[in-house]
Order: C-alpha cells, then sequence, then structure tokens
C-alpha cells in the first residue's frame, strides 16, 4: 500500500495525525478551512492519521471519498464546500422521515436512517462501502478511524483502516469481522458517528445498516454472531471522546516515534453553561386533580351529547324526515363527541401506565403528591429537567471528558512536542508573553472578530447563510496557520530560524500566509441560527 506522505519522505514536521473534532457543520467547515492551510502550505501530503468524530467525520470521509475518486484538493474543496452550503441535513431527514416506507409497511420512522440516506445521495459518500477504503492504494492514510459510541459498554466504537494487520473493527467487546465491515455503507457510519442524543435516536447496528444485495443483512447477523443478537446501538462518537484524540493515542500505542498530532477542535468556552429558567410570573390556580376532574366532566358530557345525538338522529330516521343535511345535524356531532370520550379513555389509560410503571420502579405513589401542583409548575419542574438534562450531556459531561482525554495526551511524553493543538478559540484568547516576543504572530482585530464569530456558530447540521460557512472555513484556515506559527516558535527553537535548517522554509511559508491572513479587511457579517 503506497502513501504520498511516505513516497518521498516525511515533511518538515515529520508524519502528521489529524483528529477532527465533533460539532456539527461549525466542526464540518473548520476542519476544512484546516486541510486548505496544510494543502497550501504544503503539509496535507504529510497526514498519515485521521481520527474524525461527528461533524468531524463528515469532512474526513469526504476527504477520504476525494481521494478514491482521484480529486485534485481543490476539486473536492470546490464540491464539498457547495455540499455544506446548500445541504440542511436536518430539513431534509425530516422530509423523507416517511417517504421511502411503502404503503402498510411496518417499519418505524428514524430520523438518523433518514439523514443516512442524505449522506448517500451521489452528490456526498452515495453507496460507497468501508471495503473500498480499506483496500484503496489511493488513500494515503496509514490509520483512518471514524467514530461512534456503543450504548451497551459505552465504549468507543470505530469503523477503522490501518496498515497494521489484524487491526480491530468495532471494539474488544463487540469485533466486527473485516468480511462485514467491508460491506458497511459510507454514508451510515457518518450517521452513526453524528448520531448526537436529543437529536437523533441511536442507529443500531446491523439491522438498521443498508447492506447490499451480494451481503443481505441475514449474511451479516450470521458472520457477527451471538453478540450482535437484537442489534447494538450506536450514537454520536463526541459522547465518548468528542476530539478523537483517544483512538490516534490507541492507534500509534507501540510507536516510540508517533506522528505529530493536529488537534482541530472547535469546542467552545462557554462561561455559563446553564442558566434556570425564569418561573412564570404566577403559579396559576387549576391543579392536575382539578384537570382530572375537568376530564371526568368532559367525559360525562361528551357521553350524554352522543347518546342524545345518536336518540335524535334515530328518531329522525324513524319519522321518516331524514334528510342529507341531517348528517351534519346527528350523525357527524355524534362522531365527534364519541371519538373525544374515546380518546379521554385512551388518555386516562396511559397514564395510569405510566403511573403503575412508577409505582413498580420507585415502589411510590407519585400521585397524591402531583395532584397537588398547579398546570404552571408542574410543566416548569418538566422544563428544568429536561433542559438541564441536554446541559449536562452536551455541556458538562464533553467538558469533563475533553479535559480528561486531554490530561491524558500531555502526560504522554511520546507526544511531548508532537502536538499542535488547532482550538477555535485561539484567536481570540490574549497572550501578552508570547506576542512581546514575537508581536508579529498576534492576530488583528478582524481576525479575533473572526475566531469570535466563528465560535458564535451554534451546533447545526445546516448553515441559513453562505457567510456562515466563509466565516468559520477561514476561522479554521487562519487558526490553524496561527497554531502552527506558534508550535514552531515555541517548541522548534534552532530548527526555523536561518536558510538551511530543517524548519526554515516551511516557517517562512506559513509567515507569508500570515501576513496576508493579518491584514485588516471587511469581514462578513454573520446571521446566527437558533441552536439545534
Amino acid at each position: 500500500m503506497s502513501h504520498a506522505a511516505t513516497s518521498s519522505g516525511p515533511g518538515p514536521l515529520g508524519p502528521l495525525a489529524l483528529s477532527l473534532s465533533g460539532g456539527g457543520y461549525r466542526a464540518a467547515a473548520f476542519h476544512l478551512g484546516s486541510l486548505r492551510l496544510l494543502d497550501t502550505v504544503g503539509l496535507l501530503p504529510d497526514v498519515v492519521g485521521l481520527s474524525t468524530v461527528s461533524g468531524g467525520t463528515l469532512t474526513g470521509m469526504a476527504w477520504v471519498t476525494s481521494q478514491l475518486e482521484g480529486k485534485a484538493f481543490s476539486e473536492f474543496h470546490a464540491s464539498y464546500a457547495s455540499y455544506l452550503k446548500r445541504t440542511n441535513v436536518i430539513a431534509e431527514a425530516l422530509t423523507g422521515l416517511t417517504s421511502n416506507r411503502d404503503h402498510g409497511s411496518q417499519a418505524w420512522a428514524s430520523l438518523i436512517r433518514s439523514a443516512s440516506d442524505i449522506y448517500a445521495r451521489p452528490d456526498f459518500l452515495g453507496d460507497r462501502r468501508l471495503g473500498e477504503v480499506l483496500d484503496s492504494d489511493r488513500v494515503q492514510l496509514q490509520e483512518a478511524i471514524f467514530n461512534t459510541t456503543e450504548f451497551h459498554t459505552g465504549l468507543d466504537f470505530r469503523f477503522r483502516r490501518s496498515d497494521k494487520p489484524g487491526a480491530l473493527l468495532g471494539n474488544n467487546g463487540y469485533r466486527v469481522p473485516r468480511a462485514v465491515g467491508q460491506h458497511v455503507r459510507l454514508a451510515d457510519i457518518a450517521a452513526a458517528s453524528s448520531c448526537f442524543p436529543g437529536g437523533f435516536e441511536p442507529l443500531v447496528f446491523p439491522q438498521q445498516f443498508h447492506w447490499p444485495q451480494a451481503f443481505p443483512l441475514d449474511a451479516a447477523e450470521q458472520e457477527l454472531g451471538p453478540r450482535f443478537q437484537g442489534g447494538l446501538p450506536l450514537m454520536d462518537g463526541g459522547i465518548y471522546d468528542n476530539q478523537g484524540i483517544d483512538s490516534l493515542m490507541l492507534a500509534y500505542g507501540a510507536s516510540e516515534a508517533p506522528p505529530t498530532l493536529i488537534i482541530s477542535d472547535v469546542s467552545t468556552q462557554d462561561p455559563r453553561m446553564y442558566d434556570v429558567p425564569e418561573n412564570p410570573t404566577k403559579r396559576g390556580w387549576v391543579t392536575l386533580n382539578g384537570v382530572s376532574w375537568m376530564a371526568y366532566g368532559l367525559f360525562a358530557l361528551t357521553l350524554a351529547s352522543a347518546a342524545i345525538l345518536g336518540w335524535r338522529g334515530f328518531e329522525t330516521v324513524s319519522q321518516g324526515a331524514w334528510k342529507p343535511a341531517d348528517a351534519f345535524l346527528y350523525l357527524i356531532p355524534g362522531v365527534l363527541t364519541a371519538a373525544v370520550a374515546t380518546a379521554l379513555v385512551w388518555g386516562r389509560a396511559r397514564l395510569d401506565d405510566v403511573l403503575a410503571l412508577l409505582k413498580r420502579q420507585m415502589d411510590l405513589d407519585v400521585w397524591p403528591s402531583f395532584k397537588k401542583l398547579t398546570v404552571l409548575e408542574f410543566a416548569q419542574m418538566l422544563v428544568l429537567r429536561a433542559t438541564s438534562l441536554v446541559a449536562l450531556t452536551s455541556k458538562v459531561f464533553m467538558k469533563r471528558v475533553r479535559g480528561l482525554v486531554f490530561a491524558q495526551l500531555y502526560q504522554d511524553r511520546r507526544f511531548e512536542h508532537r502536538r499542535v493543538s488547532n482550538l477555535i478559540t485561539a484567536l481570540t484568547v490574549d497572550r501578552p508573553h508570547l506576542f512581546e516576543k514575537h508581536p508579529w504572530l498576534k492576530p488583528g482585530p478582524h481576525l479575533v472578530a473572526l475566531g469570535t464569530q466563528a465560535c458564535g456558530m451554534p451546533t447545526t447540521l445546516w448553515f441559513t447563510e453562505d457567510s456562515q460557512f466563509t466565516t468559520v472555513e477561514s476561522a479554521g484556515a487562519a487558526t490553524l496557520c496561527y497554531a502552527l506559527l506558534r508550535h514552531i516558535v515555541e517548541h522548534r527553537a534552532g530548527e526555523y530560524e536561518a536558510p538551511g535548517q530543517p524548519l526554515n522554509a516551511l516557517y517562512e511559508r506559513l509567515r507569508q500566509e500570515w501576513a496576508v491572513l493579518n491584514q485588516e479587511r471587511a469581514q462578513p457579517q454573520v446571521q446566527q441560527p437558533a441552536a439545534a
């Protein structure tokens, strides 16, 4: 297997490995800008390792697919940028949520399966399979890892191409034989990797993946064995490690001199992760018990109304005075009142089911306490629990995991001076000591504004305006240029200052690029969409 980075020897920084974090389209566009910067300064052919998560998987997989197709980077950049700007994954997935089901089909609607079909369109990943990535000599990567999280044991579940013999697909608890893995659709991997909780339901492997006619689902199940019976629920790789660092550390665990790791991370630092929503102005006076009695009263009235309408209609028919217009006077109102009564009975039965379930689980009858709450109080209790749970899973947990993974990386001496942190927040951070020593490196006000706008882009799977893409993609390129220069001046002293030194040509090329990027110019105004 040949690789561009090794055919003529490694570049000035040696072999490189990229970890592309999750973060929806903010991540996808930022990472695309980072790839563009690497291509501009001649470092892209040195990339031999790739680990992606969620939005990073969209960009990483698009880049790998372009290598399969033999596209030049400029062609890939143009086509993928166009795809991101025109494709609203959520809106299009909702449109196709039930459109592919045959009449009478018992298949359940699934937003994540519908999103997978969006990724499988010819303008993105098509019907390509993982086997094409595993076997192609056009892909320059020794390691390409697309991360998901499996919900049986809560561990990372990896779809992986590797030069190492016997490299693991899946994880130690749930191993995927190559005979199965090669048939997995790339679009399904992208969907599973970007399947964030709350927005999507789990994507079940292998049952909800799309299998080719030559290797149908029953063949996959037979090859996988009993451990996969009932399916393995997969969700966003960011639940386990949103930066994708852990996978690369494991992949190069036996190497004394691993590649230089470039961590492209769009995590933002929220000063306040969660604010308690304000309570309504008034508690109101209608209690849940009152609503219950109202429902009983409404049920009695609907039954009485249905009975009276039925009786009067029967009398009219018996007297031979029935006219077509009487259907709107007796029949339709009678059916409607009967339907309301039926709905009330059904609703009460479902409520009893919920209360019975709570009693079994908690050995507690909650109704005597809940019935005293007003409707607004109960609604506010639900809002507080839902919003705090979302903040817990999408911010608090992810911040904690990010800290643990970075701590593990910075304690690993093999990666000392082999780490480049390409953080979306970097341009907005003042570093007096660095800028005092290297004043030319300080980002100008327009780059600080660019970084601030990029950080403000929420975690969505759509852009409402092309200017949003331009801002975030440009921030990715500018931030990586800054991060590489910072890495060189802080950690590679004596290797870049004079002509003939190993990093001098790269340093001068980066400085030229930075001089252009740091020139003051008008920045597009970005309208931020509502967060997903």
